[in-house]
């Protein structure tokens, strides 16, 4: 899958393609509606192509939908990871980072956000089967990367390191659910610094009980 890049507002394809109208169209609708409330002539007539055309890309609403859903995962992966620092092998280090620019990307790309927002919230089953599997191969490829070749000598000689690495993930992003919603009003710039700061506190706080 080529991933449509983000820039000034909108995706953009390197080269202006019908293809990417369509994503770019059909991203901005699903992000103000529900997937049942879209209909792909409202998709259509928003990027000026034809029917014909967006199901030859697409086979169908919901191939649409689930190529957009798989996309944005895809770019949140790669603005986590790329140039990630993996020299730290400090695994609660590694988690920090991977919050924070994950955090980041999502203000970074708004509709994108709104949408995957969306997606998460849908009921329908085929939507939450859909989600359910591409979400969490997505989760199972990143915990995968922050977790390879980490130091596991700085942690206790007595200690669970799996079930410790359960009770962070668990911790952290609850932090993170929390600071969103309790400050929503604040700027990205000021949400993401107490973010920061959370994060910062919970990490110290798991290195003093969990680290020799």
């Amino acid at each position: 899958m080529n991933v449509i890049k983000f820039e000034s507002g909108g995706y953009m394809s390197k080269k202006k393609d019908l293809k990417g109208d369509i994503i770019r169209s059909a991203l901005r609708a699903f992000a103000k509606q529900d997937f049942q409330k879209v209909s792909t002539n409202q998709i259509v007539e928003d990027a000026k192509v034809s029917k014909g055309l967006l199901f030859h890309y697409f086979q169908s609403k919901l191939a649409l939908y689930t190529y957009l859903y798989e996309m944005s995962w895809q770019i949140v992966y790669r603005d986590i990871f790329n140039d990630f620092p993996f020299e730290n092998r400090d695994v609660f280090e590694r988690l920090k980072l991977m919050i924070l620019r994950k955090t980041k990307c999502f203000h970074k790309h708004e509709t994108m956000t709104s949408f995957l927002k969306r997606a998460h919230a849908a009921t329908q089953p085929e939507l939450v089967k859909m989600r359910s599997q591409l979400y969490q191969s997505f989760q199972q490829k990143s915990y995968k990367r922050v977790f390879d070749n980490i130091d596991k000598t700085l942690f206790l000689d007595d200690v669970y390191i799996d079930d410790i690495y359960k009770i962070v993930i668990w911790t952290l992003n609850r932090v993170t659910h929390e600071c969103d919603k309790q400050h929503n009003e604040k700027s990205k710039a000021e949400l993401l610094r107490i973010l920061e700061e959370e994060l910062k506190h919970y990490t110290t706080l798991f290195k003093h009980y969990f680290y020799r």
